[in-house]
């Protein structure tokens, strides 16, 4: 049957099909995030074809040619352990050949996978779900934080490119302007210490990035967005090596869902900061 399985670039057609798929395993993403892979990099997005039906996808967004990011890695269960997922995964690599570095957010069933390809483990993230209601043990807002608007974008735009190792403007105004009024910005003696984006999944409310200087500055963010949107499902994706920051999310009514693990392939030469990232914007976003 791998004989008649075939690899082409993801056309706007399909979009249907690779929902449907994403829909199956409970994902979050929406089809205007496929849509930013397709319009910015329509070579980065394959799908795996048989008799006529899409079986599997992914994709992959480069920033700045010197750091890519593969995700939507999406095999349907009915024709998995069929080698699909490692011709997906060699077929972008190949296409990837111009990037210093490519990154990747596995699960623990997918990391033995990529370690056969050469990807070496950077750290674990947890991700973490608070259900809706509730409210905070400390509901003290900080007279630092504000709405994020047009000229607060423009000053995040050159913390977020040192503290994520590359520039992702692109990526940063798809989240913003998705949903603008989940975005805050930390600003401290006319200082941006900090910043929020959030966006509007198609089951949850996904939090992050979150770029910050320190703790407080991230707690000060994540305490803003969890009252303006504590009445909804929300979640986020964390390192896992922040203890304080770990017992804080299970004080505030958060709870563990599963573990990712980031990998990089190559050399690892766009590690920004990690110390100053502390939500990611999802493992197809990075």
């Amino acid at each position: 049957m791998d004989s008649e399985i075939y690899l082409r670039t993801m056309q706007q057609e399909d979009l249907p099909a690779v929902m449907d798929l994403k829909t199956a395993e409970g994902w979050n993403q929406t089809q205007t995030d496929w849509e930013l892979f397709l319009t910015h990099h329509p070579d980065l997005c394959l799908v795996a074809r048989l008799e006529e039906k899409t079986v599997g996808t992914v994709s992959a967004f480069a920033f700045e040619n010197k750091l890519a990011w593969i995700g939507m890695m999406l095999v349907h269960r009915q024709f998995r352990r069929k080698g699909i997922s490692k011709r997906l995964m060699r077929e972008v690599i190949h296409r990837l050949n111009f990037c210093q570095t490519i990154k990747l957010d596995a699960t623990p069933a997918g990391q033995a996978v990529y370690e056969k390809l050469g990807f070496k483990k950077e750290y674990s993230l947890f991700r973490w779900i608070r259900k809706t209601g509730g409210a905070l043990t400390n509901s003290d807002l900080s007279p630092s934080v504000y709405k994020l608007d047009s000229s607060g974008f423009n000053e995040i735009l050159p913390f977020d490119a040192a503290v994520f190792g590359a520039d992702r403007e692109v990526v940063l105004r798809h989240i913003w302007a998705s949903f603008p009024g989940g975005a805050y910005l930390f600003r401290e003696q006319g200082i941006v210490k900090g910043f929020l984006l959030s966006r509007k999944g198609s089951n949850y409310l996904q939090l992050g990035p979150l770029i910050a200087e320190n703790e407080a500055v991230a707690r000060a963010l994540l305490q803003q967005a969890m009252i303006q949107w504590g009445g909804r499902e929300l979640v986020l994706d964390m390192a896992a090596n922040r203890p304080e920051m770990n017992a804080w999310l299970e004080q505030e009514g958060f709870r563990i869902q599963r573990e990712l693990i980031r990998m990089y392939l190559h050399t690892n030469s766009s590690a920004g900061m990690p110390e100053k990232y502390y939500l990611i914007a999802g493992p197809e976003f990075g």
